[in-house]
C-alpha cells in the first residue's frame, strides 16, 4: 500500500497467527502426524519439505509449547522422528536448528 509517496506494510495480525499456529497444531495431532510431549515434539520428517520449512515449523510448535504448556521461552524443545525416535532438529535458547537437511543444503 502506498501513503505519502512511501510504501507502507502493515503488521501481521499476531492474535490471527497465533489461532492458526493453534488450530494446525491440533488438528495434526487428530491425525496423528505429531505428538506431543513434555519438552519433545515426534513427528514424520516428510512433513518438513526443506529447512526453510524446518526452521518455520520449530519456530510455530515452540510458540504454541509457550502458549498451551506454559513454556519459557528460553527453555528448549526438541524434535524427533516419530518412527526412529532420530534428532531432527531443536529449539535451544530462542535459537532454532534444523539437523536432517545438513548434508543436502
Amino acid at each position: 500500500m502506498m501513503y505519502a509517496n512511501k510504501k507502507v506494510v502493515s503488521k501481521p495480525d499476531l492474535a490471527h497467527q497465533t489461532a492458526q499456529i493453534i488450530s494446525n497444531i491440533k488438528e495434526w495431532e487428530s491425525k496423528n502426524l505429531v505428538r506431543l510431549e513434555s519438552d519433545t515434539v515426534f513427528l514424520y520428517p516428510q512433513l518438513w519439505k526443506n529447512k526453510i520449512a524446518a526452521l518455520n515449523w520449530i519456530n510455530c510448535l515452540h510458540h504454541y509449547y509457550c502458549i498451551k504448556k506454559q513454556m519459557k521461552k528460553s527453555e528448549s524443545l526438541y524434535f524427533k522422528n516419530i518412527e526412529t525416535d532420530e534428532l531432527m532438529g531443536s529449539m535451544v535458547n530462542k535459537k532454532p536448528k534444523v539437523l536432517i537437511f545438513n548434508g543436502i543444503m
